[in-house]
């Protein structure tokens, strides 16, 4: 959402919703809560469309991930700049 197409704390790594969600050193803690194994049968680490969709999962287990999605947000403060 920046006129700077990198990363605010990377500085090299384009800026995107995956890398922010899923690889940007800056929320590290944050992105091992997204990455339990138990959460999802069969699903090692969550990809871009599980979180943002639920996506490709058990219904019974979409609403646990799009609750752990929305937490990632609000923990990394950074829900109101998306």
């Amino acid at each position: 959402m920046s006129c700077d197409p990198f990363c605010p704390w990377c500085r090299t790594t384009p800026e995107a919703m995956e890398h922010f969600l899923l690889q940007c050193p800056r929320f590290h803690s944050q992105h091992a809560t997204l990455r339990i194994p138990a959460l999802c049968p069969g699903h090692h680490t969550l990809d871009l469309l599980t979180l943002q969709a639920a996506s490709g999962i058990h219904c019974s287990w979409q609403p646990a991930v799009l609750r752990l999605t929305c937490a990632f947000l609000r923990k990394t403060g950074q829900l109101p700049h998306l």
